[in-house]
């Protein structure tokens, strides 16, 4: 902590009116994140009135500079969070890859010109796995220091796990959702323990598996009918977590991030990974080959929509993304 604060680096906040974005500020500001915050957003009284309410909520000496403009926004670097999405947000990944795409693209252009002072990018900005590849692309930054939220995947799987098993979350162990971050996303059955047990010694049956794996992955619609609006606290908790991320206290769960290896080339999507202090790192694993199945129909899926991406304009042909972005080696087994 330096002054108090976990940070002298600003929070930027790219899409600050929003209602995740704005959970994700106080909440940043009651944990002492930093007494800099930028808010860059599409509407001066927007963000004028989100700083005024700020103001009146009692945090001290803090400043806060509002901004139209993405590239002044991010000017001094810093932690950011990329939220900004169209206005009337379309409901399907696909309407929202290509209506979001090129907010992606212009902060990743900004981001650019300053990526030395870039200390940390979390995406939430839908299709959130796209948006963070498009945003990583453009901006040259090191694939370690882009990620974007997916470790709420696994805690709705451990979620669904303890309601429809009976037990208590610290008897779950090895519990993962991997790949996207849509209705293709694969929660891990087989690696799933209960108290060193496997699903399948436990006698669970295929189609309480096939349950299992749909409340997973429409977990998110069922909170949206059951509360009337989309979830925006439990993402900002997540959010500020990944940003807190050190090497003391790292962030375990998994988390999209880019990877490039034979089985999964030139992709963005959840593996086994830490974030620590220098950013988000890949883990190895072992695999079943139907745990192995399931990943991979969910990197198919990532994988056309970067297809779209790429036929769209918004994305350069992979060929062309080696100058910036590393090489993986094979980080996925299959047992």
């Amino acid at each position: 902590m330096k002054g108090g604060y976990f940070t002298e680096r600003p929070l930027v906040v790219v899409g600050a009116t929003g209602r995740l974005s704005s959970e994700l500020i106080f909440y940043a500001l009651l944990q002492r994140f930093s007494r800099r915050l930028v808010l860059c957003g599409g509407s001066e009284e927007r963000l004028q009135g989100l700083k005024d309410e700020i103001e009146e909520s009692g945090f001290g000496e803090i400043e806060i500079h509002t901004t139209l403009s993405m590239e002044e926004a991010v000017s001094e670097g810093g932690y950011l969070l990329f939220a900004k999405s169209v206005q009337s947000s379309p409901t399907t990944r696909e309407a929202m890859l290509l209506s979001n795409a090129p907010f992606a693209v212009e902060c990743g252009r900004a981001l650019s010109a300053v990526r030395d002072k870039v200390e940390r990018v979390v995406c939430v900005s839908n299709p959130s796995d796209l948006m963070g590849l498009t945003l990583l692309v453009h901006s040259g930054l090191s694939p370690e220091r882009v990620m974007s939220l997916s470790s709420l995947d696994t805690e709705r799987f451990r979620r669904t796990l303890v309601r429809r098993l009976g037990v208590p979350p610290r008897v779950l162990s090895d519990v993962y959702t991997l790949g996207s971050h849509d209705g293709a996303m694969a929660p891990m059955l087989d690696r799933v323990r209960v108290n060193g047990t496997s699903l399948s010694e436990m006698g669970i049956s295929s189609e309480e598996e096939v349950e299992l794996v749909r409340a997973v992955r429409y977990g998110g619609i069922s909170i949206y009918k059951q509360r009337g609006q989309t979830a925006y606290q439990s993402p900002a908790v997540h959010v500020l977590r990944m940003l807190m991320a050190t090497d003391r206290e790292p962030f375990e769960l998994p988390t999209a991030r880019y990877h490039h290896s034979r089985r999964y080339p030139h992709t963005f999507g959840s593996l086994l990974t830490k974030i620590d202090s220098q950013g988000c790192h890949h883990l190895p694993t072992k695999l079943t080959a139907r745990d192995g199945a399931a990943l991979e129909g969910a990197f198919a899926s990532i994988e056309r929509m970067r297809q779209q991406l790429i036929k769209g304009g918004y994305l350069p042909d992979p060929s062309e993304w080696e100058c910036l972005l590393q090489r993986e080696e094979e980080l996925v087994e299959m047992i």
